[in-house]
């Protein structure tokens, strides 16, 4: 799903992926999202790796999902279930549903993402049901350092800011640190969820004020 503020050069544009996982080359990022802006904001950390042939969710704009540090990958030979509930041409405001459960087994239940898009910001919703001892993680790929102030994080002119849950935990991966030769630059900004079998993500994410 593809969708812009405006037809200008300055235009927010959103892209998001929710459908079938049924090649051996495609790439784990079926709920991912891209927003861009002049310049990439967000998008997967594959945009600076030597290879581009990084698979795994840890890399794309997803909830990661693991299990004593293992993560659990998403399942070939499934599909993803998007509804547009919004779709308004005329500002680019688009709003939607992914259900992206039947894609994900090993301990995770459901995951479904809610989306809206509009007005210069992405807004966020997940919700998620796990097993005992199942992690999730919200993160988002970006291209400049962020730097963290409580609940909100700003990497260039991407403002990000988590409504839920409540005093997040927040890290930062500088992704140089893993293999220089592979990733050769890109930040990810992990937002923890605390342990629970039923959760929720709310995140705003937005460009700074022009």
């Amino acid at each position: 799903m593809f969708a812009r503020t405006d037809w200008t050069k300055s235009a927010l544009w959103l892209a998001f992926i929710a459908g079938k996982y049924t090649e051996s080359h495609a790439h784990q990022e079926q709920g991912g999202f891209t927003l861009f802006e002049k310049d990439w904001l967000a998008v997967t950390e594959n945009i600076w790796t030597r290879s581009g042939i990084e698979q795994g969710t840890e890399t794309n704009n997803v909830v990661r999902f693991s299990r004593n540090g293992k993560i659990i990958g998403q399942r070939t030979n499934a599909a993803a279930k998007l509804e547009i509930t919004r779709n308004d041409p005329a500002s680019g405001a688009v709003s939607a549903t992914a259900d992206l459960s039947p894609l994900y087994a090993n301990g995770v239940r459901s995951w479904k993402r809610t989306i809206d898009f509009a007005h210069y910001r992405l807004l966020v919703h997940d919700e998620f049901s796990v097993g005992d001892g199942v992690d999730a993680v919200f993160q988002v790929n970006v291209p400049q350092k962020p730097v963290v102030d409580g609940a909100t994080v700003r990497a260039g002119r991407l403002i990000v800011h988590v409504a839920s849950p409540a005093n997040p935990k927040i890290r930062v991966l500088d992704w140089t640190t893993l293999d220089k030769d592979e990733f050769r630059g890109g930040w990810r900004i992990d937002i923890e969820h605390p342990p629970a079998q039923n959760g929720a993500f709310d995140i705003e994410l937005a460009t700074a004020p022009r």
